[in-house]
């Protein structure tokens, strides 16, 4: 980054810009930089978040629906593999109820890095 978008000549009226006003410019303008690369960074990590979860419920559907099959034909609720979806299902619940959580709660959700 060249810092002579920062440093303008001279004022209209011909007198220099004192040197407070620039380096408060400069470090407003740093701060806004960093302020919209974190923007960018948390947009990624949500979409990669919910690409992952959404790969998850993807391969969960068919045990799911298989499981439901098994419940409807008579079988107990406390066999293996319907136990197992079952709690698979309640951590992929709880990790998306984290993650709806985490973006519609702002300040409350973020980290400090």
């Amino acid at each position: 980054m060249n810092g002579d978008a920062f440093r303008p000549v001279q004022r209209v009226s011909g007198h220099a810009i004192p040197e407070v006003v620039l380096r408060t410019r400069r470090s407003v303008m740093a701060a806004a930089y960093e302020l919209q690369e974190k923007r960018v960074r948390q947009r990624r990590h949500a979409g990669i978040t919910l690409a992952v979860m959404s790969g998850l419920l993807v391969l969960l559907a068919p045990a799911l629906w298989s499981t439901v099959m098994d419940l409807t034909e008579g079988e107990h609720f406390l066999d293996m593999s319907v136990v197992v979806l079952t709690i698979s299902l309640i951590m992929l619940s709880a990790m998306f109820a984290v993650l709806l959580m985490t973006l519609r709660g702002g300040k409350s959700g973020e980290r400090d890095e």
